[in-house]
């Protein structure tokens, strides 16, 4: 499969072109839950939604945690307490990082293995994926997606802590990747709030528009992707579908906290400002 980096996405700008006619735009009204047209002469605004992945679009089961394992035992002969690790929001090279120093290897071994641990988790979860049947995608998920790629001047990229190869493959298996233009991965920075701004400039190489953190949404499931938000000036949202209780997010102060994307009507109106 190749990369998450340029794929079929929504138009950018729609023009009616006639000789009394204005450029008009199709944008989303947060009042209202219907896609209207509005004229918007001489002004190109747009909107660049982030998602994270786990725990926030979907849940991978235990074949991720079985193939970290595995990896972290064939790199670098230990495994550490991955059972009890808490992966929520981290990045997979902060995983790899943390379990080990856990596990008494030093920082330096750990850094000059980590890129070849990696790439065996990423073997191992093509294998261990269709051994399990406990992954799920959360309710909602795909129609929202449908709904913001049919949006004009809407951006949808992914802001996720997992590998490029590994999103790949939790994305391929509910047939999620066509709805993303384009991505900020673990591979491109270990640090999430740095990835933030990695998705920022990736987003303007395709795009073409000076995206900021002020036209930007943040989409995840844990107080970090909050933190990753602020870091940026974007919008946070989050979804209580993964491992932080509700109240643990809300203390975390978003801009919006779902309880799902079942209802899609809700969810479109908490991604704008």
């Amino acid at each position: 499969m190749s990369p998450i980096q340029v794929g079929s996405g929504p138009a950018r700008l729609r023009c009616d072109h006639g000789p009394h006619r204005p450029v008009t735009q199709r944008r989303f009204d947060p009042r209202r839950t219907e896609l209207k047209r509005s004229v918007q002469p001489q002004v190109h605004t747009m909107r660049l939604i982030l998602f994270d992945i786990d725990g926030t679009l979907l849940r991978d089961g235990m074949a991720s945690k079985i193939a970290f394992a595995r990896a972290l035992r064939e790199t670098y002969n230990a495994t550490g307490p991955v059972n009890g690790f808490k992966f929520a929001g981290m990045t997979d090279p902060e995983c790899v990082t943390e379990i080990m120093r856990l596990a008494g290897v030093d920082d330096q071994t750990i850094h000059t293995r980590r890129e070849e641990c990696l790439r065996r988790y990423v073997e191992l979860l093509r294998i261990e994926m269709p051994l399990h049947d406990d992954a799920k995608l959360y309710p909602g998920v795909r129609e929202l997606l449908e709904r913001l790629n049919k949006l004009d001047d809407v951006l949808v990229g992914l802001l996720t802590g997992n590998v490029l190869r590994g999103a790949e493959l939790k994305l391929k298996r509910w047939d999620l990747e066509r709805y993303f233009r384009f991505g900020a991965y673990g591979d491109d920075h270990e640090n999430r709030s740095v990835l933030a701004q990695i998705a920022l400039e990736k987003a303007r190489s395709l795009s073409g528009h000076p995206f900021t953190g002020g036209d930007t949404t943040v989409i995840g499931d844990t107080p970090k992707d909050i933190a990753c938000a602020r870091a940026i000036g974007a919008r946070a949202v989050v979804v209580a579908t993964g491992s932080v209780s509700r109240e643990d997010l809300k203390e975390s102060k978003p801009d919006a906290l779902l309880d799902s994307f079942e209802n899609h009507n809700a969810a479109l109106r908490a991604l704008f400002p």
